[in-house]
């Protein structure tokens, strides 16, 4: 029964790996065809797609009940998209940091953690409370539209489209959604077999290994960067998904149990501040010296690695 569970499980992320990857391909193609500003699509729909496995997740996951595997998984993402991709390009890409965004994000990301902590500390997140989150990430939206729109070139014409291609795209924009969907709803009904199987809590499930499955695509980007050697790209990847992280998907969450979505006092008393020191080493000193150093990506595994090895021994 646990094996059938575990291959399940992984099943089910792959699908939301592979879902995630061809929702991102046809969303790049919609900037490309229909004229729109492939910063407006960054900003919404891509930064959307590179999330999309947590927030799927998170969202199948309050859907069936599961609430402590909804929020760990959202909270652990925080900490696993630090610890692991973050601190890879830190590690073998280091240098300097030139795009002023990452100063706006780096707030953004740390403000709206902190923010979501105050809100937690009740032990619920009620309507209004969601409602600050949504409205968090809206105005993180519009900051990445407003900046990114500098200094871009709008008038490329719209090139003809043939309609093979636009069924194909379409496909694989449906497709992907598809596999998000089914893919989180097979992981979140396995992994919770499978915490029952351990004995342990379904938020420590969600806490690591649904977060770091679902963080999977950071860390390709993070290693596709190191390649190419792009830093830049996955640094904005990075901290852009965990504003949505902190925000989206727990104002989404938090709307569908209609104001009762409970949080545990560990979430407040560790794992959310776990995931601000992490952010905290990743944007300051990135974000004053206009630098990565490789000192805070071995600072961030480090720590992260021991923040896995105490929720293991716990």
């Amino acid at each position: 029964m646990i094996l059938v569970a575990v291959l399940l499980f992984l099943v089910g992320l792959v699908l939301i790996i592979k879902g995630s990857d061809v929702f991102v391909d046809a969303s790049l193609w919609v900037s490309e065809t229909t004229g729109v500003s492939k910063v407006v699509i960054g900003a919404t729909l891509v930064s959307f797609a590179t999330t999309a496995p947590e927030f799927f997740v998170s969202t199948i996951a309050v859907i069936k009940g599961h609430n402590d595997l909804s929020i760990g998984n959202a909270v652990g993402s925080l900490s696993a998209n630090l610890g692991i991709a973050f601190a890879l390009l830190a590690l073998f890409v280091p240098g300097l940091v030139k795009d002023r965004q990452f100063g706006i994000k780096g707030l953004i990301m740390v403000g709206s953690t902190a923010i979501l902590m105050v809100l937690c500390l009740n032990g619920v997140v009620s309507i209004p409370e969601a409602s600050v989150l949504a409205a968090i990430f809206a105005f993180s939206i519009f900051i990445n539209i407003r900046y990114g729109k500098e200094g871009q070139d709008e008038s490329s014409p719209r090139r003809a489209v043939p309609r093979r291609e636009i069924i194909i795209n379409v496909a694989k924009f449906v497709g992907g959604a598809a596999g998000l969907i089914i893919g989180s709803s097979i992981l979140v009904d396995n992994g919770t077999i499978i915490a029952g199987y351990l004995g342990v809590p379904e938020a420590i499930i969600g806490l690591t290994f649904v977060a770091i499955g679902t963080s999977l695509p950071e860390a390709v980007t993070s290693v596709t960067a190191i390649i190419k050697k792009q830093s830049e790209l996955s640094i904005g990847n990075v901290f852009g998904a965990n504003i949505i992280d902190a925000t989206l998907i727990l104002a989404t969450a938090g709307f569908i149990t209609k104001g009762n979505l409970a949080v545990e006092a560990e979430t407040v008393s560790l794992h959310i501040p776990v995931a601000i020191a992490l952010m905290v080493v990743a944007a300051l000193p990135t974000v004053l010296g206009k630098k990565l150093y490789r000192w805070q990506g071995a600072v961030m595994m480090g720590g992260y690695v021991i923040y896995l090895l105490f929720l293991a021994v716990q």
